[in-house]
């Protein structure tokens, strides 16, 4: 429809890819830095917590600064499909709670 504003395209995507990566990459180290406080709220070991922290910060570094942003992107998606499956499933609860 407007094919001038094409040339933004990657000035557009830039915020996104910021605020995607730094909610994945507070979340991550948040897991990471208060293991046992999060495994006993997430219901899971402290093991998979670490697991999942690294994930992440990986992830979301990886989105951010454009490393293997796909994969990167994947492995979110991943992480992602789990934290819905736990939500919906064991918790019975909504978007926000």
């Amino acid at each position: 429809m407007f094919p001038q504003l094409a040339q933004f395209t990657g000035l557009g995507l830039l915020p996104m890819r910021l605020l995607v990566g730094l909610v994945f990459v507070t979340n991550g180290w948040s897991h990471v830095t208060k293991t046992e406080e999060r495994s006993k709220s997430i219901g899971m070991s402290k093991g998979f917590t670490v697991f999942l922290g690294i994930a992440e910060l990986a992830g979301g570094l990886g989105v951010v600064l454009g490393v293997l942003t796909q994969l990167a992107a994947s492995g979110l998606i991943v992480v992602m499909l789990g934290t819905i499956q736990k939500k919906i499933f064991v918790w019975h609860t909504g978007f926000w709670g």
